[in-house]
């Protein structure tokens, strides 16, 4: 299930299509991160009119 899920890279919400990164930690503490592909075109810093926009 990926409702929920934030693309660590740009703080947008994920579709079905993405990559898991996972937490390098021997604890297990640290959880995955996920992401859009690197030529997803939605992977996008969100721009300060947006942010003010709430998305």
């Amino acid at each position: 299930m990926t409702a929920g899920r934030i693309c660590a890279r740009c703080q947008r919400t994920l579709g079905s299509d993405h990559e898991t990164i996972m937490g390098h930690s021997m604890s297990g503490a640290r959880p995955d991160q996920h992401r859009h592909w690197a030529n997803d075109p939605k992977c996008r810093p969100i721009t300060p009119a947006e942010r003010d926009r709430g998305y």
